[in-house]
């Protein structure tokens, strides 16, 4: 769906009723606006935090994994002597 709004000189604007009514926006909808490549993003606060819950899930997992595959780089007693020289 493709609509056509205006700015007031508040920097207000009307979301659609159709539009409102299809994506169940009413009266007291928390919603979220991201500036992203020149673009304005809105989405509702719930799946806004449900997106970014899930996408730090993902990091957090990945992290773990690297960590899991560089300690048996890191932790190992040959490095350990030749790094105590410096530190």
């Amino acid at each position: 769906m493709i609509e056509t709004i205006k700015v007031s000189s508040k920097g207000q604007i009307v979301i659609p009723e159709s539009l409102r009514n299809e994506l169940g926006i009413e009266e007291g909808t928390k919603l979220v606006i991201i500036e992203k490549d020149n673009q304005m993003i809105i989405e509702k606060e719930e799946i806004f935090l449900k997106k970014l819950n899930s996408q730090n899930q993902e990091r957090i997992g990945w992290l773990a994994l690297a960590e899991q595959s560089l300690n048996k780089l890191w932790d190992n007693e040959k490095d350990e002597k030749t790094w105590s020289k410096y530190i």
